[in-house]
This record gives C-alpha cells, sequence and structure tokens, in this order.
C-alpha cells in the first residue's frame, strides 16, 4: 500500500506539468518554431523537470506504466527540443548513437512480447510434429518438402543469381518487418498473427524435416544470417505492438498524442531494423549459400547479432546520463 501511495502522490505532484508538455509538443506539431518564445522557454524547463522526473521514475517506479508514459513524452519532447539543431554532422550522430539505441531499449519490453508470440507457436508446431508426424507431412506442399529434403549447403542459391538475390531477399525481410510494424494500427492484431504464422510454419517445417538431412542443411543455412534477421524481425514487430498499446491504452494522454509519441518511437526502431535487415539480405546472399564451414557461419552469424544487440543495450547510455 505504502508503494501505491508513494506512486499517487508522484503522479499527482507532476500531472500538471506533464500535461502542459504534453500539450505544447502537440501544438508544435514538430517543430518548436511553430511555438512563441514564451512557450519555447517554457518548453525548454518543463522538458528539464520531465527527464529528472523520468530518472526518479526509472528508480523507484520501474514496472509502472506512469514510467512507460513518461518516457515516452520525454522523448516526443527531447525531438522537438533538438529539432532545429544544425542538420550536420552531429545532429545525425545524435541520433544514430543516442536516440535510436536509448528508443529500442525502451521498447524491449515489446520486444519480449513478440519473441514469445512467435517461439512459442513455433516450438508447439515442432513438438507437434515430432510426436505425430502423420500430420506434420501434411504441413507443407510435396513439392516444397522434396526441395527441403534436397537441400545441402552450398547449393541453396547458385553464385551466378546471388547479386539479384540479394536485393530480393533484402525486400522481401523489410517487407516482413513493415507489415509486423504496421500491424499495430490494428491494435497489435496483424502483428501477432504475422508473428504466430511464421513461428508455426518455421516449426512445421523443422518438424518435416526432422530426422533428415534436409533439416542439418536448413539449420546451416540460417547460421549467418539467422541471429540478425529474427533480431530485426522480433524488434520490429515490438515496435508494431508498442502502437498497438498506444492505441488501446492511451493512459493520460488522447489517443491522438498516444499514438503519434508511439509512432515517433517505433519509427527509430524500423529505421535500425531497415539497416540490420539489409545487413542480413546481403549475409543471406552471399555467405549463407557458400560452402564455408558451419563454425565460420555459425561466427559470422554469433558476431553480427552481437553487434546489434550491443549497439542496443550500450549506446547511447553515456549522453542519456549526461
Amino acid at each position: 500500500m505504502r508503494g501505491a501511495q508513494s506512486i499517487d502522490r508522484f503522479v499527482e505532484d507532476r500531472r500538471a506539468r506533464w500535461a502542459r508538455l504534453a500539450q505544447l509538443v502537440t501544438d508544435a506539431h514538430g517543430r518548436v518554431s511553430r511555438l512563441g518564445a514564451s512557450d519555447v522557454l517554457e518548453l525548454g524547463a518543463l522538458y528539464r523537470a520531465a527527464t529528472s522526473d523520468l530518472a526518479i521514475a526509472r528508480r523507484d517506479f520501474t514496472r509502472d506504466v506512469v514510467t512507460e508514459r513518461l518516457n515516452d513524452l520525454v522523448a516526443a519532447s527531447h525531438a522537438l527540443v533538438y529539432s532545429e539543431a544544425p542538420a550536420g554532422g552531429r545532429r545525425f550522430r545524435r541520433f544514430v548513437m543516442h536516440e535510436i539505441p536509448s528508443t529500442t531499449r525502451a521498447l524491449l519490453p515489446y520486444t519480449a512480447v513478440a519473441f514469445a508470440v512467435m517461439i512459442l507457436p513455433a516450438l508447439l508446431t515442432y513438438l507437434a510434429g515430432i510426436v505425430a508426424p502423420e500430420i506434420a507431412a501434411t504441413a507443407l506442399p510435396e513439392d516444397i518438402k522434396r526441395e527441403l529434403a534436397a537441400r545441402r549447403p552450398g547449393s541453396e542459391i547458385p553464385l551466378e543469381a546471388r547479386p539479384i538475390a540479394g536485393p530480393l531477399i533484402i525486400v522481401n525481410n523489410v517487407r516482413v518487418a513493415v507489415v509486423a510494424f504496421a500491424g499495430g494500427l490494428t491494435g497489435g492484431v496483424l502483428t501477432i498473427l504475422v508473428l504466430v504464422l511464421n513461428g508455426a510454419s518455421l516449426g512445421a517445417t523443422f518438424a518435416v524435416l526432422h530426422g533428415s538431412e534436409g533439416a542439418g542443411a536448413l539449420l546451416e543455412f540460417v547460421l549467418a544470417h539467422g541471429f540478425l534477421e529474427l533480431s530485426a524481425i522480433f524488434l520490429s514487430a515490438g515496435a508494431g505492438l508498442r502502437v498497438g498499446w498506444a492505441m488501446l491504452h492511451p493512459g493520460d494522454l488522447a489517443r491522438r498524442d498516444a499514438l503519434r509519441l508511439a509512432g515517433e518511437q517505433a519509427v527509430r526502431v524500423v529505421v535500425l531494423c531497415a539497416f540490420a535487415l539489409g545487413v542480413a539480405g546481403l549475409i543471406e546472399a552471399f555467405v549463407s549459400p557458400t560452402f564455408l564451414p558451419a563454425s565460420t557461419k555459425l561466427l559470422v552469424g554469433a558476431t553480427s547479432g552481437a553487434a546489434l544487440w550491443a549497439y542496443v543495450l550500450l549506446a547511447g547510455r553515456r549522453a542519456a546520463t549526461t
């Protein structure tokens, strides 16, 4: 009870200035130049106060929804306060090294939900296929099963087709990520559906190939690009779920404002995902279908995946505390 009273008092003491800050952000419509001189000064003061409030909330009320809402408000205010900064190298570096990773970290709970929503159907369909192989046998068309069973490492994409396959793979990967993200506008229903169907398809595929050389060949094929590709899909789906949550639970903000704040966050994450999927597509076209040893492909996959998550978890933390 004491904790509940503490959070209630914390919110009550600050609610008015948070509401005023949200109103200024809304009135600016993305450009601080649209505000009057006095409003700009007030915006700066309220932004600094909200940043301090967020630090307290993260320390004392880590799991409370208030912290999430306040984080959204600070992120939107930050984007507005710094929107008129010179469009040169410093602004770009701040966007890449602080805004993208810090926003991605803020959305990690949604990413974790996206991961679970896809992995659970994958595990269930895989286990069901092992227990009842006669059912799993009907999960894929015969021509696809024959193609997968006949697959051998290094033969997936002919050498002469790889320069063409690379861009096509990238476009397809980005399309899946965009659909998962845009599904947030359906309240997250489409995002969840995409994750469940892809997870079930993945589990069914490995169930059908269980015990055959095709299973090992497929696993070896995805070693190099799978870590990066799946991470990007989970992140983009998490961004979609963030938008869906804002639509269903806008909190103290108007639904329009909550969606706009969530959308600004999600777009930053999608920018990161597009870059990661581009790299994953190049790896899938030029590394995964080669005769390189499985250990080398695993090293490529683990290194690229670790680089992505090191960036997400570590970049911008020092800037956030200064």
